[in-house]
């Protein structure tokens, strides 16, 4: 019995390595550069896998030959069509950042920021005074996305407005420049996502940043049980386990052509959905849940075939000898 046990193992494993090397094809993605950092880590992972399937980010080729465009914002039926399907792969959340050096941010970390701060900040003329009592507040000079992004359509979306309304100095470039202008200014405040927040090395908030908290409770100070910013690894776990509508998350997704035949891009699509989702949190990204994940999949697999199934016919085989010869050996 144990013999079979490791004969099958042994033609499971060989079955598999030939399905990946046999594997070939070119895999084209573009879209948000919010999720470059998972994209690339993937490539180089996937890679190790299968050697013969190029995997690219390629923001400058032709639309119609992208297999895979990203997009950091919830999906509407003006992107999901009967030719045009989607995925999500992951999740983020944004949170608000100052610049490490300004002068009340004691006052504002001890505070918090409210949704009833968010919206006077981002989405009216005026710049809202946080401290009644101070005599000389300290000025606000507040940064944004220079186009509306996927970022910024996330964040207006929670606040119920269209990204155009946030106020703010536009930066161009990405959310990196958008920490980059915060950096800068020493009276600078904005808001973007975890991973160019903390570093993701040293899982501590990047040096010229740091996070302003978030007043759950509504009750005009940040309590001990809100204090969940210490490192990257804190504050993913705080908001996958309570999953608080009080933070700004989305999800971000693949968007494909239905009527793909490309068979390496049906691969890679279900190993990122698969193995792919473990890198998600060194990255400064959510998790799923499973059904979440199984729901996903599906979607995936009415599109794309996969090596998921025939890797495993040499298996099959052998158990059916396997049960051959059990059935035979017990009727001599």
């Amino acid at each position: 019995m144990k013999k079979y046990g490791i004969l099958l193992l042994l033609l499971m494993s060989i079955s598999f390595a030939f399905g990946q090397q046999k594997e070939s094809g070119i895999v084209k993605i573009r879209g948000t550069r919010l999720a470059y950092p998972l994209i690339n880590t993937w490539i180089a992972e996937f890679k190790k896998v299968y050697p013969n399937i190029q995997v690219s980010i390629a923001p400058s080729a032709p639309a119609d030959s992208i297999d895979f465009s990203i997009a950091a914002y919830a999906l509407t039926d003006k992107e999901l069509t009967e030719t045009r399907g989607g995925v999500a792969f992951t999740r983020y959340v944004q949170l608000p950042v100052a610049n490490s050096k300004r002068a009340d941010l004691a006052q504002l970390q001890a505070r918090g920021f409210s949704e009833a701060d968010f919206r006077k900040l981002y989405f009216t003329p005026e710049t809202p005074t946080f401290f009644a009592s101070s005599q000389n507040p300290s000025p606000i000079t507040l940064y944004t996305r220079e186009k509306p992004a996927c970022a910024a359509k996330t964040f207006a979306a929670h606040f119920d407005h269209d990204p155009k309304t946030i106020q703010g100095v536009g930066v161009k470039g990405d959310d990196q420049d958008l920490a980059k202008a915060v950096k800068a200014d020493v009276n600078g405040i904005s808001f973007n996502n975890l991973g160019f927040i903390y570093d993701v090395n040293t899982r501590k908030v990047v040096e010229g940043l740091a996070v302003i908290p978030l007043d759950l409770n509504e009750n005009g100070k940040v309590d001990k049980e809100e204090q969940v910013y210490g490192s990257l690894d804190e504050v993913i776990a705080y908001v996958e386990k309570t999953n608080n509508d009080k933070f700004v998350t989305e999800n971000v997704n693949f968007l494909f052509n239905k009527n793909s035949s490309n068979v390496a891009a049906g691969i890679f699509l279900h190993w990122a959905l698969t193995q792919g989702q473990q890198f998600s949190h060194a990255l400064g990204f959510l998790s799923f849940d499973d059904q979440t994940l199984q729901a996903q999949r599906a979607l995936a697999g009415a599109t794309f075939k996969t090596l998921s199934a025939s890797s495993c016919e040499g298996a099959d085989n052998l158990m059916k000898t396997r049960r051959t010869s059990k059935t035979a050996s017990n009727n001599p």
